[in-house]
């Protein structure tokens, strides 16, 4: 049985639909306008909230390019963005697209996601589109991306080469670089003033050369650098000579590298475990000593067993 209250509110109801129907075929424009007005819903006020579009956090790119020692090139664009501390960090599955090209003229590469550390590293082709100058610019862009903010970064380079010579029968050690770009007509030409470090690889790493291991290219676009006598080899003596281009405006990043046997012979241990008290085997003597304790101890256990057996044996039989 309905109540009379029930009637009512169903009657209210109609009204709102009826009102409802009317603004939407008329007045369409004022009720868009009134999206947070609340309603009367058998007499309970309600509102009509929408959800809050969560803010795409800032984003920067710091774009960099590497010309290996084997001749292949790189771009690393690493991605930083703010966190809930509003703090720099490496932004994770950020898409990053690479170009080149400028203007009008740029070329999608490759699209990208960095890693953990916020890095997208794109191996380049040799074919990349050049000016007359034999220049290129590569671009790392963000954009539509559902978490960061578009972003832009681009560098403008030229390509150089790095030639390294060595000589293993030189008592002096001399490593001698040869730094040359690439003309408009094609034609390789010298590069003067350009820093090169020279290093020594290690397993963990680089290490320099010695005291003064950084030069700059003379008018010849070479530099040369003696290294030290006494640099710890393998067990042939060789090393590994590395020469590097770091973070240069014109040019980049490029790096060189050589085995040479300059290095000192490591010395090689007959016997890498020896037996003593500060080494994982302890000296024979010490191991005898033990054994013939513990042996002596057991030897007593053992005697007493057999004794025990034989009283219970013996009992038994009376």
């Amino acid at each position: 049985m309905k109540t009379k209250s029930t009637i009512n509110c169903m009657h209210f109801l109609r009204g709102i639909a009826l009102a409802t129907t009317f603004t939407v075929l008329f007045g369409g424009s004022t009720g868009a306008q009134n999206d947070s007005k609340p309603l009367l819903v058998c007499g309970v006020a309600k509102t009509q909230e929408q959800e809050p579009v969560k803010e795409k956090s800032e984003a920067t790119i710091g774009l960099s390019y590497f010309k290996k020692a084997d001749g292949s090139k790189i771009a690393v664009a690493l991605i930083k963005a703010k966190n809930e501390q509003r703090k720099f960090a490496p932004a994770k599955n950020a898409r990053v697209g690479f170009y080149a090209g400028q203007g009008k003229e740029q070329k999608l590469l490759q699209s990208l996601t960095t890693d953990m550390k916020g890095e997208a590293t794109l191996t380049l082709s040799n074919n990349l589109p050049l000016e007359e100058d034999h220049s290129f610019t590569i671009v790392a862009r963000i954009e539509n991306d559902p978490l960061y903010q578009d972003a832009e970064e681009k560098i403008h380079l030229k390509d150089v080469d790095l030639k390294l010579l060595l000589n293993s029968d030189d008592t002096a050690r001399r490593a001698t670089v040869f730094v040359t770009e690439t003309d408009k007509d094609g034609k390789p030409v010298p590069v003067k003033g350009v820093e090169l470090k020279f290093y020594v690889q290690r397993m963990f790493g680089t290490m320099p050369g010695g005291d003064g291991y950084t030069l700059s290219t003379n008018e010849k676009g070479e530099a040369s650098f003696s290294y030290p006598k006494k640099l710890a080899g393998d067990a042939t003596g060789l090393i590994t000579v590395v020469v590097k281009m770091e973070d240069n405006d014109q040019f980049g990043n490029a790096v060189a590298e050589t085995p040479v046997k300059w290095g000192t012979v490591l010395a090689v241990d007959k016997n890498p475990f020896p037996r003593a008290l500060w080494e994982p085997s302890a000296p024979m003597p010490l191991v005898l000593t033990i054994c013939i304790l513990f042996g002596g101890v057991w030897s007593i256990y053992a005697y007493i067993f057999v004794q025990l057996r034989k009283i219970k044996t013996e009992k038994i039989n009376a």
